[in-house]
């Protein structure tokens, strides 16, 4: 049922029962008024008959007496008038034979006789008397004080059942058609001031729902025109609102350029087009190279700053029609419509370099960066959104590669190279459930006696299938992956492990370098080293850990307070490829070590190019002038064995000493060691096992 119908019928009720009580009230007290009317002309006529009876009872003159009698009871509503004596016996009566109350008593059909005997007569007014319709009246005939009899007269309410009738019928009608008119009235009224703006509001509302914003026309200061008012302001805030959270949605706050999602919708679009029209496409993925120094060093608002002048430079190199989005991090996508040749984006590409590599000034500091791009083509590389952005991102992560190109296009080998990377990181998984994981030990030794001081112990895989995996090769993966977390506690504990059995051997390993994650110094280290110190009933000495500087990008204030808590409970710290990483003076003020080891890459060239030499030569006596040991890793020769030695380097390592040794070679080496001397002498190999 519609409001509208609903809201006519109540008010129709109402209207209903109102008029209703409002005719019962009326009609009610005109029946009081003209009952009162009758019963006062009853009245009147029986006082005027009991006026001039008298004279005709004194003189029994019943003529008179029935003529009086006749004439009471041929008044209109008399249904009945008698005369009667002190003993209560009629002197005369005169009955309406046409009254049907009469003839309803008497029953008879016809008029009944006017008069009638006195036994009958009397029983006739008692059943009167108790009829509602009646009025039965009486009244005393007085003669000088004394009374000769009473006349009773009977008055007929029939008229005024019949005047009642027909007052309510007209009552009816009349209120029936107040009631018709004034509900037409009203449904008009409510249909067109109520019922037609609130349908409006609905199809808005329905508009709305759909995301189609339509006003309402206000037309009107009432209570619908403030709600049209209100609903009018509610829709501008919800499509301001969704306009805010399409944004939202679809652009990178930093740089506004299009997030990730309107990326990947508008290369679908692309692709639908380029595919109607027979085109090729670039796209394109760009990642900025070392960009965690900025953060590290500078700070991530600066960071941020750098991302959006970065963005900046890229978009102005751009056509209008090219899109340029932010994927996350230090990454954007960039997709170029209507290509000719791979040369044309191999162009774009060149210039979107040199955009990355304008100098930007930051806080006083010009901030130089630089990046990788990867290119894909569209359809060679891929007819889907998923095929290129995986190429792309394959393409870039090959440019990063070192001694790679900045920018790298697709190939197909990239494919079987990333498969390879897959099936080795699912192998990773499985690789300490399955004891694939080994330790070698290359020794260390004293520069000026060649005296054995200990052992970097080095981890291998041995593959079921592939064979010894480079540690270059699956030690990043590890570090990507997270698992390089649970291979680095193997690790200490293993090598905790075999220096407690050499001890009990009775031989004297010296001790153990550990090489430590930068993942690592975020979980549980201490606990960990304390673990494996404990369980094999190790000194602290017999471990060194050995630290790359790239760990100490990370948190300098909350490495520092590991390194020193761990450093004074009695554990080494070497720093690891001196030299190779960033800001290396400032570690080794900030940072308490106990030995700087030489990169490989400064002692290859020693002997052959001037600027190492001078190098090296640099590095060892600012580390003596800090209280520093110096070890020189990846001494391959005489002459570079001759040359440290003149620097006076302290510790040395490399393949002319000792290669890295597995388990049992390494026990062999120690037995060897305890059971004769090891002087430097000529050879330094004599002390070694291929």
């Amino acid at each position: 049922m519609r409001l509208a119908t609903k809201f006519i019928l109540i008010v129709a009720g109402i209207l209903s029962v109102t008029l209703a009580l409002n005719a019962y009230f009326f009609l009610h007290s005109q029946n009081r008024i003209l009952e009162q009317q009758l019963t006062e002309r009853g009245r009147v006529l029986g006082h005027l008959i009991a006026l001039i009876s008298p004279e005709a009872i004194l003189g029994l003159d019943f003529l008179t007496l029935n003529e009086y009698a006749r004439e009471v009871s041929r008044q209109r509503d008399v249904v009945y008038g008698v005369i009667v004596d002190n003993d209560d016996r009629p002197l005369t009566s005169y009955v309406n034979g046409n009254d049907p109350l009469i003839r309803t008593s008497l029953g008879v059909d016809g008029p009944a006789p006017d008069h009638l005997p006195p036994p009958r007569l009397q029983t006739l007014i008692q059943q009167l008397a108790h009829l509602p319709d009646v009025i039965p009246t009486e009244f005393p005939i007085l003669h000088d004080g004394r009374l000769l009899g009473r006349l009773r007269v009977g008055i007929s309410r029939e008229v005024l059942a019949t005047q009642a009738r027909e007052q309510l019928v007209q009552q009816f009608g009349i209120y029936a058609a107040i009631i018709l008119f004034l509900s037409a009235a009203i449904y008009l009224v409510f249909k067109y001031s109520v019922m037609r703006p609130v349908q409006r509001l609905m199809e808005v509302s329905q508009d709305l729902g759909r995301g189609e914003f339509t006003l309402i026309p206000v037309t009107s200061g009432d209570e619908l025109g403030r709600l049209g008012e209100t609903f009018n302001a509610m829709t501008h805030a919800i499509q301001r609102e969704q306009a805010k959270l399409h944004y939202q949605a679809n652009y990178d706050a930093l740089t506004a350029q299009p997030n990730r999602m309107l990326a990947v919708e508008r290369l679908q679009q692309e692709i639908r087009s380029a595919h109607r029209q027979q085109q090729r496409f670039a796209l394109m993925f760009i990642d900025l190279d070392d960009f965690k120094i900025v953060n590290d060093t500078m700070g991530h608002a600066v960071g941020d700053r750098l991302l959006a002048h970065v963005s900046t430079h890229i978009r102005a190199r751009l056509r209008d029609e090219d899109t340029l989005a932010r994927l996350g991090g230090d990454e954007f996508l960039v997709l170029l419509p209507r290509i000719g040749q791979a040369s044309d984006a191999r162009d774009v590409a060149g210039r979107l370099l040199e955009a990355v590599s304008e100098p930007v000034a930051l806080d006083g500091r010009e901030v130089v960066v630089h990046c990788s791009i990867g290119i894909a083509l569209y359809p060679e590389d891929g007819e889907t959104v998923e095929a290129l952005m995986a190429n792309a991102d394959n393409a870039m992560y090959q440019a990063k590669k070192p001694g790679r190109t900045p920018v790298c296009f697709f190939t197909a080998e990239m494919n079987a190279q990333v498969r390879e990377r897959l099936q080795l990181e699912q192998d990773l998984n499985k690789v300490l459930a399955r004891g694939e994981l080994q330790l070698a030990f290359q020794p260390i030794f004293r520069a000026d006696d060649g005296a054995y001081v200990g052992a970097e112990a080095l981890l291998r895989w041995r593959h079921p299938e592939q064979g010894f995996i480079s540690p270059a090769t699956f030690i990043p993966l590890a570090e990507s992956t997270g698992q390089i977390v649970a291979i680095g506690e193997w690790v200490l504990r293993e090598a905790g492990r075999q220096l407690r059995r050499w001890l009990d051997a009775g031989l004297a390993p010296g001790y153990v370098a550990v090489n430590l994650s930068r993942v690592q110094l975020r979980e549980d280290l201490e606990q960990l080293i304390g673990a494996v110190l404990d369980d094999n009933a190790l000194p602290p000495h017999a471990l060194e850990l050995e630290i790359t500087e790239n760990i100490l990008l990370d948190d300098h204030q909350q490495i520092n307070a590991v390194l020193g808590r761990l450093h004074a409970q009695g554990l080494r710290f070497s720093l690891d490829d001196f030299g190779t990483g960033y800001s290396s003076l400032s570690y080794l003020r900030r940072f308490s070590f106990d030995t700087l080891k030489i990169d490989r890459s400064f002692v290859a060239p020693l002997c052959e190019d001037a600027e190492a030499a001078a190098l090296v030569r640099a590095i060892v006596a600012m580390a003596h002038s800090l209280s520093l040991k110096v070890i020189a890793e990846g001494v391959e020769t005489r002459a570079q064995l001759g040359f440290l030695q003149g620097l006076g380097c302290d510790y040395l390592q490399g393949y002319l000493l000792s290669r890295p040794l597995d388990t049992d070679h390494f026990t062999a080496f120690l037995t060897r060691l305890a059971c004769e001397s090891a002087p430097w002498g000529d050879c330094p190999l004599a002390l070694t096992d291929g």
